[in-house]
């Protein structure tokens, strides 16, 4: 496996106009390559800060919430779920509007942003997809979960990863902006997401797993790619990707499922490849 750098998945600071400008002081962002007013209107997070500094990306509670709600569900209606209706089983009402909190933050939980539309109607489509497909809406969203992310993908299948090698990965995204408390804080809500999405395995002592993605995570992460401005063969060996524990090949193989599927469609000449979403162009009008 080779050796995933801060640098590959882009440490940079983009202006409001949507230019990208490197940076080397402890201002830098790390963020998603693309445009910044593009990303953010489709739903990702490219500014500092996250929920995993509270919590963890809360695989079992937007499961829950998401099949006890109507598709057409507003971003209110979630909210008086969880809060009024308490679908989550949470104590106090403080918990339960903390934890609307978090998940909004997490997961947008709006129709009117399409990543949540997305994530959603392929959550439908393949429930058994359900974590990976919430890794890679958490990851878009939550600066502090990407800024782990080396930490996993140099991790070799079968080894150990560590809460120092989490830590280390923080620090060195986020150099000199977190104490050290919430350093290891960030730490576990992360390992536990990264367990949650099946990267992760084992309790306490956590082992570097190898997910098995199918074609609608596949599907998610071609989209997002596409999103970031990425096109063609380029996207089965984007960031989205390597998320997924994929070569290019291997993505590619699952691409070609996708499309059977009727999720994407895939177009292929020798090495010149296109892909293209008609099931989602409703969601991705403009993008």
């Amino acid at each position: 496996m080779s050796d995933v750098t801060v640098s590959d998945i882009v440490r940079v600071h983009t202006s409001l106009k949507g230019s990208v400008n490197s940076l080397s002081s402890r201002q830098q962002e790390f963020e998603i390559p693309g445009n910044r007013n593009r990303l953010e209107t489709f739903g990702f997070k490219v500014t500092e800060g996250g929920a995993h500094i509270s919590r963890t990306m809360m695989l079992k509670e937007i499961t829950r919430l998401l099949a006890s709600s109507p598709a057409e569900a507003s971003i209110d209606d979630h909210g008086r779920a969880v809060i009024e209706k308490n679908v989550l089983g949470k104590s106090t009402e403080t918990t339960r509007q903390k934890t609307f909190r978090h998940l909004k933050e997490l997961y947008a939980l709006s129709s009117s942003v399409p990543i949540f539309s997305i994530y959603r109607e392929l959550m439908k489509f393949d429930p058994q997809s359900t974590p990976l497909l919430s890794l890679l809406i958490a990851w878009a969203r939550d600066p502090l979960l990407r800024g782990t992310t080396p930490a996993i993908l140099r991790a070799t299948f079968g080894y150990r990863v560590t809460g120092d090698d989490l830590q280390q990965a923080l620090s060195e995204a986020y150099p000199h902006q977190y104490s050290a408390n919430n350093i290891g804080k960030i730490a576990r809500n992360a390992a536990s997401s990264w367990t949650q999405s099946g990267h992760l395995a084992g309790r306490t002592k956590k082992i570097r797993s190898r997910v098995e993605p199918r074609p609608a995570a596949v599907t998610f992460a071609l989209v997002l790619g596409r999103v970031g401005g990425i096109a063609g063969a380029q996207l089965f060996s984007s960031i989205w990707c390597r998320l997924l524990d994929l070569n290019s090949s291997e993505a590619r193989s699952l691409a070609e499922q996708a499309h059977r599927q009727e999720l994407i469609t895939l177009r292929a000449i020798g090495s010149v490849v296109e892909i293209s979403f008609p099931r989602f162009s409703h969601f991705l009008k403009g993008f």
